[in-house]
């Protein structure tokens, strides 16, 4: 955040959570859990630039850091993520782990916050927007989320 702010360049923060996670380890056990854990880390690996970050943050929630990338190039990125992870997790699975999807919060820095926990707190404002909004999505934080209305 220091290096964005000093630099005038963006950093955009994606909260990853994927959907349907208890019942795919309820049904296949932690062994299938960490299989699509696995396939998780190996796709943001492959689709994130060598400067990214990415790491898990607890459970089945991952956070992205993408330094320099302004809110479209983000974005871009994430839809990319999620549509490969949904293919991925279909055919690796033989279309046994149908239901699990991915769902995303985007928050940009300095747009949306100017702290590193503020700008947590706006992805996962937008990623607990996207799971209401039926899963298998990634929503910008925006306006409309800041004034309380999404």
């Amino acid at each position: 955040l220091a290096r964005a702010e000093r630099d005038g360049k963006p950093l955009s923060l994606l909260m990853i959570d994927l959907d349907h996670f208890k019942e795919l380890n309820d049904e296949y056990g932690h062994a299938g859990g960490d299989e699509v854990l696995q396939w998780l880390g190996d796709l943001l690996r492959a689709k994130l630039r060598p400067g990214d970050i990415a790491c898990r943050y607890g459970g089945e929630e991952f956070i992205v850091l993408m330094p320099t990338a302004p809110v479209d190039a983000a974005l871009a990125r994430a839809q990319d993520i999620r549509t490969a992870f949904t293919q991925l997790v279909r055919t690796a699975s033989q279309d046994r782990f149908t239901g699990v999807t991915l769902s995303a919060g985007l928050a940009v820095f300095p747009e949306d916050a100017t702290s590193a926990n503020e700008l947590r707190r706006c992805a996962d404002t937008a990623l607990y927007a996207a799971k209401r909004a039926g899963r298998d999505r990634v929503l910008v934080y925006g306006a409309q989320m800041a004034a309380g209305l999404q």
